[in-house]
């Protein structure tokens, strides 16, 4: 009986760890800027980037190369699951439809990671996207 109760626990906690991937197409909340550490950027004047995710994967519509110093505006859209964009270098916790506007100071390739957990370790550790800021 402590094995089937131990086995009922292990599967649930796969499942719900699966669900944050698997889940439901999120609904299109109005969108709203994302309040940044500076919070004078404007949108109007930033570059803009949209950033699909999958399970387990990210895509971007274009490659995300920027000039040091540009104004950014990333765009995360979940087609498949819930997913989150973070990076601490440069400040960045974007939620789906709800875009984060940030100035890029620091030459470098960054990597934007999700950060919610979307599933198994090794699947959800290589779901990354690179940002290069250069000269």
């Amino acid at each position: 009986m402590k094995k089937f109760g131990l086995l009922l626990l292990i599967m649930g906690a796969i499942l719900f760890g699966l669900a944050a991937c698997g889940g439901a197409k999120e609904e299109a909340a109005p969108k709203e800027e994302a309040k940044t550490a500076d919070a004078s950027t404007s949108a109007t004047d930033a570059e803009e980037f949209t950033i699909t995710a999958k399970n387990w994967e990210f895509a971007s519509d274009k490659e995300l190369t920027i000039k040091k110093g540009s104004k950014v505006k990333i765009n995360l859209v979940n087609e498949e699951g819930m997913h989150t964009i973070s990076n601490e270098d440069l400040g960045i916790e974007l939620k789906a439809d709800t875009p984060s506007v940030f100035t890029a100071d620091k030459t470098g390739e960054y990597e934007l990671i999700c950060s919610t957990i979307c599933g198994a370790t090794d699947d959800h550790e290589a779901m990354k996207i690179s940002l290069k800021v250069i000269d």
